[in-house]
C-alpha cells in the first residue's frame, strides 16, 4: 500500500479531494443491476446490496446495467437506463447521511449522462470511448484499456483528457479486456509501472475468468486469489479497488496498513458533496 517509487498524490474524486494518499487505498464496491452478471447477476436486490457494500467499507459504488462478462449479450439503453437510475436516485438521497461517491459503469454516452444527472460523478468506461461525455459532465473519469499495449493506450486517452478540461482522471489496465491470459496477469505484476505515472490507478480483478485458469486455482471460487491480487495491487500503489467482496478486501488493507504504517486504518470521514 505504501510504495517508495509512487509520487505522493492529493487525490480527487468529484470536487473532493482525499487527503490521506497515499497512505490508504480506495474501495470501489461493484453493485450488478444486470441478471447474467458472471458473479452475482440476478442474485441480490441492487440497492440493498449497495447498503451491504457500504456497510462492510465501501468508499465508492460502481452501478452497472451491462453485463461485460466474455460472451455477453449486449442490452438497449432503454433497459440500462431502466436498471440502473432508479438505484443511482435512490443512493444519491443516501449521501445525505453516508460518505460515499457514485460512479455508472458504461459504455452508452446517454446511459452515463443520465446517470451523471441522476447523482453519480464519476463515469467508469471499460471501452474509453466516452471521453467527451466525461468532458460535457465535469466527472472523475475512470479510462480503460481494452488492449495489450496498455500503457500507451491509456496515456495517450488521459492526455488528452486533461488537455480538454477534465481534472480527475483514474486508469485502469483493463484486465479481461482484449488480452491474452500470459497478458492479464503480466498486468498485474507490473502494475507499478503504471503507479509511476501521474495518473492514479484503478484495478478491477476481483473474481474474474483469470483466476481460474492458473493451474492449481481451477475449482476455486476466487474470493482467496482475489484478495490476493488487491492486496499486491496496494503495495505496488494502486489507489482504487474494484471489487465484489468489499468487507474481505477492508480487512486485508486494514492489515496492510497497520503492518506498513504502524497506525490504524480509518475510513474517510470527510464529507464528499456531489457535483
Amino acid at each position: 500500500m505504501l510504495c517508495n517509487h509512487v509520487n505522493p498524490l492529493i487525490l480527487k474524486i468529484g470536487v473532493q479531494t482525499f487527503t490521506k494518499f497515499p497512505s490508504m487505498t480506495l474501495i470501489m464496491g461493484i453493485v450488478n443491476c444486470t441478471p447474467d452478471s458472471f458473479f452475482d447477476g440476478g442474485k441480490y436486490n441492487a440497492f440493498e446490496h449497495a447498503l451491504k457494500l457500504l456497510g462492510d467499507g465501501a468508499d465508492i459504488l460502481d452501478i452497472g446495467g451491462e453485463s461485460t462478462r466474455p460472451g455477453f449479450t449486449p442490452v438497449s439503453e432503454e433497459e440500462e437506463l431502466a436498471r440502473v437510475i432508479p438505484v443511482i436516485e435512490m443512493l444519491a438521497k443516501e449521501q445525505n447521511t453516508k460518505n460515499f461517491q457514485i460512479s455508472i459503469d458504461t459504455m452508452k454516452a446517454n446511459v452515463a449522462l443520465k446517470a451523471v444527472k441522476a447523482g453519480a460523478n464519476i463515469i467508469n468506461d471499460v471501452s474509453a470511448q466516452l471521453l467527451q461525455t466525461m468532458i460535457d459532465t465535469n466527472s472523475t473519469a475512470v479510462i480503460s484499456a481494452p488492449v495489450p499495449d496498455v500503457k500507451k493506450y491509456l496515456l495517450e486517452r488521459a492526455q488528452w483528457l486533461e488537455e480538454h478540461g477534465c481534472k480527475n482522471i483514474f486508469i485502469d489496465p483493463g484486465i479481461g479486456f482484449g488480452k491474452t491470459q500470459e497478458e492479464n496477469i503480466a498486468c498485474i505484476a507490473n502494475i507499478d509501472e503504471l503507479c509511476k505515472t501521474k495518473y492514479p490507478v484503478l484495478l478491477g480483478v476481483s473474481r474474474k475468468s483469470y483466476i481460474g485458469k492458473i493451474k492449481g486455482l481451477e475449482n476455486s471460487n476466487r474470493l482467496i486469489p482475489s484478495v490476493i491480487c488487491a492486496t499486491v495491487a496496494a503495495q505496488k500503489g494502486v489507489k482504487v479497488l474494484r471489487v465484489h467482496d468489499v468487507a474481505e478486501t477492508k480487512e486485508a488493507l486494514v492489515m496492510l496498513t497497520r503492518i506498513y504504517t504502524n497506525q490504524p486504518c480509518e475510513k474517510h470521514t470527510s464529507p464528499l458533496p456531489k457535483l
